[in-house]
């Protein structure tokens, strides 16, 4: 793309804090691990074209402190839309905003290497001079490939070989004698033996059980002695650097003889991967593969579906909204995405500000520029316009350190009352409300209202109750529109956080199905419900007493059909909507939670202050909740070079399947494994449990439900079985109960 046309779309995407949310938003309120693009409007995105690079993609690689090159240099990863003249569906924009085709050639993928400084250069203070001969150049020369980090093989963009591992500039492995450190892919480095007295350690790398290299280091020796390099013949070049480690210290623990291994780097130099023009990769192809930088573009038309997610990689999804959500109604929201399925440690962020160019009079993350905040795409337009969901804003007062911008752009101290989270309850209609076509009037009774109101608290979705955002309780599980959970006889659906639904008989010749609901062994629940019955008396609503108030509902489900399997008599279930009735917030003035106190609690939205000063740490992060930290450069970072980058931030952690986790019991796991730095959808794992004395948040561990019910599968495997009774023993109750529902 030209770089007139970038640098305008990138003034159209990147406008200054105070402005940007009128283009921006963020994916679903869904609560899988999602990293996400700034969203976009079709009809107000230049018709010729438009650009997501690795600020404004957390699905791209972005280190804070080359944020300055990234914009300047184009550095990194950009994923654009460019209108080709002549194409059949013609431009994705203004005066075409209704279109939801991109043709072949349309989207185009382009990544530029940067140079990364070795941590054994730049926390040792060496440089070509001073290294080992094998290391030859402090530098390396990063390639972002599809969102993961490779490195360039001389420098060359055309070859490339997965990162496997950067050990942090701060970080140390110890290991004793016998020990084995599973670095990853396969890398095992191996200690055989340490010698205290003589300050020596013989340690050994391997790949599958392979030896690759073998080193004794003197850890007492001169610096640059204490550094390993191994090399190989990797993709087109002979003897390049794939590993580096460094012994800090050799010394004696209470039982065993211990090394320290700090600055370890590794490449895995039996997966380089070497690119041509005309190659194919992901549905794209190589239109331009040069040393400096790879082009791609995609090879077939490319039909955007409204409200779903759309794959143009195998990873890589679009995620648009229905028709007609965008603010001025006439086209659709929509941003580019991944799921991150990968087990370990993943980042969510907000969008960059520097604070050279940020107004010295406050700037602010809403759920539209931060991935840790809840976000429907589908209410993009009242979270605009209506303030809806999340805001977290600095706002200057009259304080000790001044402002945090402009004019003050080196200050780093937000003083106390200056960092403000708002929150604003929206409404949701129940699925089983506009799936089934139902109102107020044909619902249940029980269910009351087609709508519910959800207040996100700290980047987690829960039930406003009577639509008070005073009193929440966490909504534990939501099924998607399109989803179904198929359950046999006996058959239990662990829901979440100790739910669990247990078909109890299914009766396929009176198309009825006996279920209950159960929580941590007690029965909360039981029905039997007809499913060749009316649309409403299939659905079954549950009620109980939720904090101030009486009879409020807390659990849907949905009996669609049942029907006779292979071997069992089956059950399906839709619609199904939990809360957990158990663990109501209340909130009022003056409660603190998080390090903030409330400030302001009505019915209609919640706004808290921080209690106390916070001093961001330089190249660091900085805590100001247990979960949310803001991540800041180093100083003079910031493109002008007057201030540093910051956005705040949040780490989600992906467990690995209980398989995995047994094979790597045996094994020391590293936390340095190297996973593209993206932003993910918040964990929103925790729910919050006013506690009588502190009014303090305790966290809980179990996941609500995604609207795409992701988590299925999981369910499945963890779920139990239960022994229902005689059939003959129901006999008698199902006849009663034909047609309608009977709760326990």
């Amino acid at each position: 793309m030209g770089g007139s046309l970038k640098e305008k779309i990138l003034q159209f995407l990147y406008v200054p804090a105070i402005t940007f949310i009128i283009f921006l938003l963020i994916n679903p309120a869904g609560l899988a691990a999602v990293c996400r693009g700034i969203p976009l409007e079709t009809d107000t995105t230049p018709p010729t074209g438009f650009v997501w690079d690795a600020r404004s993609f957390d699905g791209f690689c972005y280190p804070v402190n080359k944020h300055a090159n990234f914009i300047n240099l184009s550095w990194g990863e950009n994923l654009s839309y460019v209108e080709k003249p002549g194409s059949s569906h013609g431009p994705l924009g203004i005066g075409n905003s209704g279109n939801n085709v991109i043709d072949d050639e349309e989207l185009v993928y382009t990544t530029v290497p940067y140079p990364t400084k070795q941590k054994i250069a730049s926390k040792l203070g060496l440089n070509a001079a001073t290294l080992p001969e094998d290391v030859k150049d402090p530098f390396y020369h990063t390639l972002a490939w599809f969102g993961t980090p490779y490195i360039a093989i001389e420098n060359d963009s055309t070859q490339i070989a997965p990162l496997v591992f950067k050990q942090g500039g701060s970080d140390e492995k110890c290991l004793k004698t016998g020990e084995v450190w599973n670095i990853g892919k396969g890398y095992n480095l191996s200690v055989q033996q340490v010698d205290v007295e003589g300050d020596k350690v013989w340690f050994s790398l391997e790949k599958d059980g392979k030896e690759l290299e073998s080193a004794i280091v003197n850890a007492a020796g001169p610096v640059a002695d204490r550094i390993f390099a191994g090399t190989a013949d990797i993709g087109n070049s002979d003897d390049q650097l794939y590993f580096i480690t460094y012994v800090d210290s050799v010394f004696q623990g209470q039982v065993d003889s211990l090394a320290v291994f700090k600055y370890t780097w590794l490449v895995d130099k039996d997966s380089a991967l070497i690119i041509e023009n005309n190659d194919e990769f992901n549905g794209f192809e190589v239109k331009e593969a040069n040393k400096d930088r790879l082009v791609l573009k995609n090879k077939d038309m490319i039909t955007i579906k409204m409200d779903d997610k759309t794959y143009f990689t195998d990873k890589w999804y679009f995620q648009a909204s229905d028709k007609n959500k965008s603010r001025y109604k006439k086209g659709y929201v929509l941003y580019p995405a991944k799921d991150i399925c990968s087990p370990g440690t993943h980042r969510l962020r907000g969008l960059p500000l520097e604070t050279d160019t940020t107004p010295s009079t406050g700037f602010f993350w809403n759920a539209m520029s931060f991935d840790g905040f809840c976000y429907p795409i589908n209410k993009h337009a009242q979270f605009i316009n209506c303030s809806w969901g999340e805001n977290l804003s600095y706002v200057e007062k009259d304080s000790s350190h001044g402002p945090l911008g402009i004019g003050n752009s080196g200050n780093n101290v937000i003083d106390d009352e200056e960092l403000v989270y708002t929150t604003v309850p929206y409404p949701t209609k129940q699925k089983i409300a506009s799936k089934l076509g139902l109102n107020a009037a044909t619902l249940p009774e029980d269910v009351k209202d087609p709508f519910y109101h959800t207040l996100a608290w700290f980047g987690t979705p829960y039930i406003a109750i009577e639509n008070d955002s005073t009193q929440i309780a966490p909504l534990v599980f939501k099924q998607g529109g399109s989803d179904e959970k198929c359950l046999k006889t006996g058959e239990v659906w662990n829901i979440g956080k100790g739910y669990n639904l247990s078909v109890q008989q299914v009766d396929v010749e009176g198309d009825k199905v006996w279920f209950s609901l159960e929580k941590d062994g007690k029965e909360l629940e039981s029905a039997i419900v007809n499913a060749a019955g009316p649309v409403a008396d299939r659905i079954f609503a549950g009620t109980a007493d939720i904090g101030n108030s009486d009879d409020q509902l807390y659990f849907i489900t949905y009996v669609d059909s049942v029907f006779q399997g292979q071997v069992d008599s089956l059950a399906v279930f839709k619609y199904t909507w939990l809360v957990d009735k158990d663990s109501v917030l209340v909130i009022e003035n003056n409660d603190e939670f998080n390090g903030f106190e409330v400030k302001e609690a009505n019915k209609d939205r919640l706004v808290l202050k921080n209690k106390d000063m916070i001093t961001i740490k330089m190249d660091d992060k900085t805590y100001f909740t247990d979960k949310w930290y803001f991540q800041a450069s180093d100083k003079n970072k910031s493109r002008y070079g007057d201030g540093y980058v910051i956005y705040p931030g949040t780490d989600v952690v992906v467990e690995a399947p209980e398989e995995e986790i047994e094979a790597e019991a045996q094994a020391d796991e590293s936390t340095g494994k190297v996973e593209a730095p993206v932003n993910l959808q918040p964990d929103n794992s925790d729910s919050a449990e006013k506690e009588t004395a502190s009014k303090a948040i305790s966290r809980a561990t179990d996941s609500p439900g995604s609207e795409t019910s992701s988590e299925e599968d999981a369910e499945e495997n963890n779920a139990g079985e239960k022994e229902a009774p005689g059939f003959g023993l129901l006999a008698g109750v199902l006849g009663l109960a034909a047609g309608f529902v009977r709760r326990k």
